[in-house]
C-alpha cells in the first residue's frame, strides 16, 4: 500500500521534539511491514536525515519552509503529487490537515497548547491554529497523537470521538546509551556539578524556577551550575538579566544547540535532568536522560507523569524551593543519584517494550480505503 508522508512542515533544527518524533516513528516501521512510503518534505530534508532517504523516496517541495508558502504548497503541489503518484493514505505529521487533498488522511497532533494557552502564541498562529486544528481532527479518518495526556485534551476540547484517536509514543532511542562519548568542546569550563535543561528557552519551558531554585542553592553554599542546550529561544535575553540579577550569572550555562553526541556526554555527567515545562505533549528529552542513567527531576505537568512513571521525581512546576531542595539532594546524596538513575531504566525498559512502528503500519492498513 502506497501512503505519503507530509512532512513540509519540518524546519530541520528548528521544530525540535515534534521533527525527533516524527523521525523516530518513520525509522521504527520494520522493513518487511506491506507499506511503501513516499516522504514529501522541505528542500535539506534528504540532507538533514540521511538515514530516512535511504530508506524511503523523498519528494522536495519548490517553495521553502515559511507557513504561508508551505500551506499554499499543501494544498496544491502536494494534493497533485499524491493523486499523480496514486497515494492511497496520506499521513500528516504537522498537526493540520490541508483544504484540498487525498483522503483518507491521518493527522498526528502532538498537543493543545494553542487552544489551551492561545496567549504564548503570536496572533497570526494563534488565529491560524483556531480554526485549523479543530477543522483538521474532524477532517482526518484517525487522529494519531502522543500521550494519553493529548488523547484526552482532544476528546475534552475538541469533542474527538475517542475511537478515532490513536496515541503512538515515540519509539525509545537507546543507541548511546552503553557508550560513554566524550563531551567534546561544548561546555570546556564545567568542572563542577551541573543540572541539565535540554529545552528551548520558551516561556512554558520554565527555566526562570530552575535561576530561582540556582540563587537559593548558592545561598546555602551548595555548588551546582544550570546548563542549558537548545536553539535560540525567545527568552535567551530575559534570562541572562533574571541570571544576573539573582547573582547565578557564573552559575548559568546557555550553550544554544550542540550535536547529539556532545548532548549525550551533557547526560552521561550531569547530576540530574532537570525538566520545570508547565506543557508538554510528550518530553522527549526525559525519556533520553534516563535512556542514558542520568537521575530526572521533571515537572508535576502536562504528559510528563505519564512518560517519567516511577522513573523521576516530579515537582511542581512553579516551585523554586521545592526545586532546589530536588536538585541539592541528588547534588549531595550519591546513593539517591544513583537510586533514580536505576528507576529510570526501569522506566525506559517498560517504554521500550512498545512497538509503535509496527502499530502505524496497522493503523495505514486499517485507514486506507
Amino acid at each position: 500500500m502506497h501512503v505519503g508522508v507530509n512532512l513540509l512542515w519540518l524546519r530541520s533544527a528548528r521544530v525540535g521534539g515534534t521533527e525527533d518524533y516524527a523521525v523516530r516513528l518513520l525509522s521504527a516501521i520494520p522493513a518487511e511491514q506491506p507499506v511503501r512510503l513516499t516522504l514529501f518534505g522541505p528542500p535539506g530534508l534528504a540532507e538533514a536525515h540521511p538515514s530516512l532517504a535511504e530508506r524511503y523516496e523523498v519528494v522536495t517541495s519548490p517553495v521553502g519552509r515559511t507557513r504561508l508558502p508551505r500551506v499554499l504548497a499543501e494544498n496544491t503541489w502536494l494534493a497533485e503529487q499524491c493523486r499523480r503518484r496514486r497515494v492511497a493514505l496520506v499521513h500528516h505529521f504537522g498537526g493540520t490537515v490541508p483544504w484540498v487533498g487525498v483522503r483518507p488522511a491521518i493527522v498526528t497532533v502532538h498537543d493543545l497548547q494553542p487552544l489551551d494557552h492561545p496567549k504564548r502564541f503570536g496572533l497570526v498562529k494563534r488565529l491560524y491554529l483556531r480554526a485549523v486544528l479543530p477543522w483538521s481532527v474532524r477532517r482526518a479518518a484517525v487522529v494519531v497523537t502522543v500521550s494519553e495526556f493529548c488523547r484526552g485534551r482532544l476528546v475534552e476540547r475538541l469533542s474527538v470521538d475517542p475511537a478515532r484517536v490513536v496515541v503512538l509514543s515515540a519509539p525509545v532511542d537507546d543507541s548511546s546509551a552503553a557508550s560513554d562519548p566524550p563531551m567534546g568542546a561544548a561546555a570546556p569550563d564545567l568542572a563542577g556539578p551541573f543540572v541539565l535543561y535540554p529545552a528551548v528557552a520558551y516561556a512554558h519551558k520554565n527555566h526562570e524556577v530552575l535561576l530561582r531554585a540556582l540563587a537559593r542553592l548558592a545561598a546555602d553554599g551548595v555548588d551546582v551550575a544550570l546548563v542549558a542546550s537548545g536553539g535560540p529561544g525567545p527568552q535567551d535575553t530575559e534570562l541572562d538579566r533574571l541570571a544576573g540579577e539573582l547573582g547565578v550569572g557564573g552559575r548559568w550555562h546557555r550553550l544554544g544547540r550542540i550535536p547529539r553526541v556532545a548532548l549525550d556526554g551533557l547526560y552521561r555527567r550531569a547530576v540530574a535532568t532537570v525538566f520545570p515545562s508547565k506543557y508538554e505533549g510528550y518530553g522527549l528529552p526525559v525519556v533520553e536522560a534516563m535512556a542514558r542513567g542520568c537521575p530526572v527531576v521533571a515537572a508535576d505537568a502536562g504528559a510528563l507523569p505519564e512518560v517519567v512513571g516511577a522513573g523521576g521525581r516530579l515537582v511542581d512546576p512553579d516551585d523554586a524551593g521545592r526545586w532546589a531542595e530536588a536538585i541539592g539532594e541528588l547534588v549531595g546524596d550519591a546513593e539517591a543519584r544513583r537510586k533514580l538513575s536505576e528507576a529510570g531504566a526501569r522506566r525506559v525498559g517498560e517504554l521500550a517494550e512498545l512497538d509503535p512502528g509496527t502499530a502505524l503500519c496497522a493503523l495505514y492498513l486499517r485507514a486506507a480505503p
